[in-house]
């Protein structure tokens, strides 16, 4: 079942199981890949046929934001977390030889 654009019991939504439509995907595949169930895929077909129109709006406005990349803000949170790993390793590393 599908509820609030989400598989029921699941963080799994419509757009999820688009993209692997999309890439032609078999459902058992799909159902492997997302850890759902056949009838659950099923489920969001179905959804996604009865709603096409605004599965497919969602999912361009989606694809449009992906595209942009990340603001610079967040461009910078990633650098300084990924420098504050980086030191953490050097020193965990140091520590242990």
């Amino acid at each position: 079942m599908i509820v609030k654009n989400r598989i029921e019991g699941t963080r799994i939504s419509v757009w999820d199981v688009l993209h692997y439509l999309e890439s032609r995907w078999p459902y058992p595949e799909i159902a492997g890949a997302l850890n759902l169930t056949e009838g659950q895929v099923k489920a969001a077909v179905a959804y996604i046929e009865d709603h096409r129109d605004e599965v497919l709006m969602v999912h361009r406005q989606i694809e449009a934001r992906k595209s942009c990349g990340n603001s610079p803000d967040i461009r910078a949170k990633v650098a300084k977390s990924r420098a504050k790993l980086q030191t953490w390793l050097k020193h965990r590393h140091e520590t242990n030889l």
